[in-house]
């Protein structure tokens, strides 16, 4: 059986319509006309046939030879009994396999598990007790830290399957429903170990929609195909901005350049001139690493990039002021974007001109993303709450439709966990964050969990983690300690000791010993903004 239903023209299933529907059982904004499943973009991909789809090193891959390799990575995984609605984990690094696996598993109608390739043993072991995933695709250096009992294919194995030139592939491909679950992606919640974000087919296509919107990359009747550009992958495809980098060629028709190895701003430079890379969506430290190393070297600004996009993290004006000195034809294609796993990515995105005559907006919200400010103060200040097509079903828990700490109300909207303000023309403004959470580099850490290992240390009596400013990861981790008295533990014996049970992101770099009690409010819990704010104080003079 063919995997695709190819009845109606791409032009004809996409529109910029947008009415009230109801979505799973309240109303949200959505798109009249939209694609129901994301295999069904494979659709979209044939437009672009023999346009380089996916580069990683000296392998390309066109969409049809992208769209090929599927399908035969999908007859293999049918094989090995992967069945509609088993998760599959992927587990590794970028790379085409990871690429190709994903949309075979889509094609399956199977969900499709985010591992994070950073992640400690421990973080390993509990992804995979949550999820119970049928198989898990891995590469090597990873495939160690899968139990013996647990299915497992490697990355070699389907780089066979891709590299077979054998057409011949088959599998059923079964009807999914729209609100079906596509993706489970891990976030660091407030408290304890990552949680698995559910998202749908539905929300995952409807920021993509949403997004080729504003960038006038939508299918539509008698236009031409999009012009042929080339983006550059530089953040993991375990994150959702990751995710959404891979779908987006797919309704854009532009080629996917990997990054190689750990990020090496020298390395990254050389890439964007070989290949001529014209739009870069990433984290603002990377791209302040990049600009950084352009000024030591005395290296000429960039002009093939057109378009920056920065997200993850909060983005400083003055990192946003100089990008247009070294990609100066970027200079009105500066982009920033605000959004959370649990709401699918992108939730406002802002550009140009609305960034620079409102200093501190994220932009205005998509299309589809209704946006409300819980309790405000008087400034008008309060919790960011946000309801659209593209908010997680839940949180993933075995044997619980609703896991602890669901973010969700019962009317669906979602509690984002930050503090902001809308002004008089809808522009969205992020201000602070009411969970503990600290954004270093991109990546999200809940600093109870950190706090949890450092108190299983037997000299710590009191621990509190919190996020300080870095010029380049935009917040590092810092912890606060109070040790029993007389103890000798050294600060090298302590990060010895998290890394033990942490991903290396979440090992504290800065360090405070102290001998006199926290400050606490009257029910008892430490006062972190305090320390915080003292000890950036600090950093800054």
């Amino acid at each position: 059986m063919t995997s695709i239903d190819s009845s109606n023209a791409v032009e004809e299933v996409w529109g910029s319509s947008v009415e009230q529907i109801d979505v799973l059982g309240y109303p949200c904004s959505s798109f009249v006309k939209r694609r129901r499943h994301l295999g069904d973009l494979l659709l979209d991909g044939r437009r672009f046939g023999e346009r380089e789809y996916l580069v990683h090193g000296d392998r390309r891959l066109s969409f049809d030879a992208h769209e090929a390799a599927v399908k035969r990575v999908a007859a293999l995984l049918q094989e090995r009994d992967v069945r509609a609605g088993d998760r599959i984990m992927l587990f590794g690094a970028n790379s085409i396999e990871w690429v190709v696996s994903y949309w075979a598993i889509m094609e399956l109608g199977g969900i499709v598990v985010l591992g994070n390739a950073w992640w400690s043993q421990g973080e390993v072991d509990h992804a995979l007790r949550t999820v119970s995933p049928a198989l898990v695709i891995t590469d090597v250096p990873r495939s160690q830290m899968i139990g013996l009992v647990q299915a497992k294919v490697g990355f070699d194995v389907i780089a066979a399957a891709i590299a077979d030139l054998e057409p011949t592939a088959t599998y059923v491909r079964p009807v999914m429903k729209e609100d079906d679950p596509a993706v489970v992606l891990f976030t660091s919640g407030t408290t304890g170990l990552p949680k698995g974000a559910v998202l749908s087919h539905r929300g995952i296509l409807a920021t993509l929609q949403s997004l080729a919107l504003l960038t006038r990359r939508l299918p539509n009747s008698g236009a031409e195909l999009p012009r042929s550009s080339k983006a550059m992958l530089s953040i993991p495809l375990f994150h959702v901005g990751g995710l959404q980098q891979i779908i987006t060629p797919m309704l854009a028709g532009g080629t996917l350049v990997f990054t190689e190895g750990r990020f090496d701003p020298a390395t990254v430079v050389r890439l964007i001139e070989d290949e001529n890379i014209t739009v870069w969506s990433t984290v603002p430290t990377m791209v302040s690493r990049v600009m950084d190393h352009l000024e030591e070297v005395n290296h000429a600004p960039l002009p093939m990039l057109r378009t920056v996009g920065l997200g993850g993290s909060p983005v400083g004006m003055q990192l946003r002021s100089r990008v247009p000195r070294w990609f100066p034809n970027a200079s009105r294609g500066v982009a920033v974007t605000y959004g959370l796993s649990e709401a699918g990515g992108v939730l406002a995105t802002g550009v140009g001109d609305e960034l620079l005559n409102r200093p501190g907006t994220v932009g205005k919200p998509l299309k589809i993303v209704t946006v409300r400010i819980d309790d405000p103060d008087e400034n008008g200040h309060g919790e960011i709450m946000v309801r659209s097509p593209s908010v997680m079903l839940r949180y993933w828990s075995n044997g619980d439709d609703r896991a602890a700490n669901d973010p969700i109300t019962a009317d669906r909207w979602l509690r984002t966990g930050d503090v902001g303000w809308l002004d008089d023309d809808g522009y969205l403004y992020v201000t602070d964050r009411s969970k503990d959470i600290v954004i270093r580099g991109g990546e999200n850490i809940a600093t109870p969990h950190v706090e949890n290992r450092l108190l299983e240390h037997p000299d710590v009596r009191e621990a509190a983690v919190v996020g300080l400013p870095h010029p380049h990861l935009g917040e590092e981790v810092g912890a606060i300690l109070v040790l029993d008295k007389g103890s000798q533990v050294s600060i090298d014996e302590l990060a010895t000791f998290a890394r033990e049970k942490l991903a290396y992101f979440e090992v504290p770099t800065r360090w405070q010993l102290r001998e006199s009690s926290l400050p606490q409010n009257a029910t008892g819990k430490v006062i972190k903004r305090v320390l915080r704010d003292e000890w950036a104080a600090q950093i800054v003079t």
